[in-house]
């Protein structure tokens, strides 16, 4: 019974921050770290941690847009969308700066029209090479995390190879951590459930880290005593960009499944930006992008999407794959076909799922997911 009071009570503290809008989590934030807005995790949060601020990624708010269909396309991803609308609503008013990579044209887009607001009074935009299989993207990489560092030492404490490498084990607790928290996942079903897991993954993005990091200690003892679980839920793999909302997470497990691994831009992939910690700390944050593939928006060969997650699924040992793929996110869709073809050549079967934040078709939705499962489950 101390057990489970141990992990409501962590997940009542994370479902404080996870539920509410930007506005409201910033009287939470720490007060001796001014925030600096991020997106992609191709942005090192261990820098902007070393610098003294609070890294606070934005992740795509439940708001209503009014105003950014003024400055956008139609054709924009919910992310830029939401994320325009919060800055023009005064949402993100609490920022002290804010970091853009070239992830897509329609992020490099919003960078520009986000700095014409002047709402925020730091900008920076880190450059990412696309080619990442190129001799020349490492050095030029390096190159552009220095120059990240000196724009923080600036404006903001002078980052030293001591403050950095704390950063660095720091950011490497809490992906270990979260790491062996889908592992306990996985042995035992009953403990998180979807939406509780999804907040706890997206917890780790906006909150104070060394807080995060000692909620993640208490949900693990808590969870390595309990046991049990339901065995008859569909192990699943989830692959995609990223999850704007937990409810994603509970309409696949209502619906029968356990998603014991995903591939999602704001959950498991990130475990591969792991920084070794043996090695000078900028040469460890630039290499770390090299050392495995990471993202469609960039190219490490032709078949190292394919060759990624096909072994990522083989190795979870699940009986299907959704891909849950934001609506215009086309780097993810361009991948898609070579994907599904791949894992369906090994047997494994997928289901495509094309969404929006918020959706309009959710019953259609948990419709093709409840078939989906059903068709996986042991007669």
């Amino acid at each position: 019974m101390a057990e489970e009071t141990s992990i409501a009570k962590a997940l009542r503290e994370i479902e404080t921050i996870t539920s509410l809008g930007y506005r409201e989590i910033a009287s939470l934030l720490p007060k001796d770290r001014p925030a600096i807005g991020f997106f992609c995790p191709y942005v090192p949060e261990e820098l902007i941690y070393a610098a003294g601020c609070h890294p606070f990624r934005l992740v795509g708010a439940p708001i209503k847009i009014s105003h950014a269909h003024a400055h956008l396309p139609p054709y924009c991803c919910h992310l830029v969308k939401s994320s325009l609308e919060s800055l023009l609503q005064g949402e993100l008013d609490f920022l002290r700066g804010v970091v853009f990579t070239h992830s897509c044209d329609s992020m490099l887009g919003l960078s520009e029209i986000w700095a014409l607001q002047g709402r925020i009074s730091l900008h920076f935009n880190l450059a990412i090479p696309a080619h990442l299989d190129s001799e020349r993207s490492r050095p030029y990489l390096k190159a552009e995390i220095e120059r990240f560092g000196d724009f923080l030492d600036r404006h903001f404490q002078k980052i030293t190879p001591q403050t950095l490498k704390t950063s660095i084990r720091l950011f490497n607790h809490i992906r270990e951590f979260q790491k062996e928290l889908y592992h306990r996942r996985g042995q035992n079903a009953s403990q998180p459930f979807g939406k509780d897991f999804a907040g706890i993954i997206q917890a780790g993005s906006l909150m104070d880290r060394f807080r995060y990091l000692e909620l993640l200690d208490q949900l693990l003892e808590a969870l390595k005593k309990e046991s049990g679980g339901n065995p008859d839920r569909v192990p699943i793999y989830v692959t995609g960009n990223m999850t704007h909302s937990d409810a994603w997470f509970s309409l696949i497990e209502e619906s029968g499944a356990l998603i014991v691994r995903d591939d999602l831009c704001s959950g498991a992939r990130t475990f591969r930006l792991r920084v070794r910690e043996d090695m000078d700390p900028i040469e460890a944050l630039t290499d770390r992008y090299f050392n495995s593939y990471f993202c469609p928006a960039k190219y490490m060969g032709a078949q190292a999407h394919v060759d990624t997650l096909l072994k990522d699924v083989q190795d979870s040992d699940v009986k299907g794959v959704i891909f849950l793929l934001y609506k215009y996110c086309e780097n993810h869709f361009f991948d898609y076909p070579d994907l599904r073809n791949a894992l369906e050549s090994k047997g494994i079967p997928t289901l495509l799922l094309e969404v929006e934040d918020p959706s309009s078709s959710i019953g259609q939705l948990k419709i093709r997911i409840q078939a989906f499962i059903e068709m996986l489950s042991p007669i």
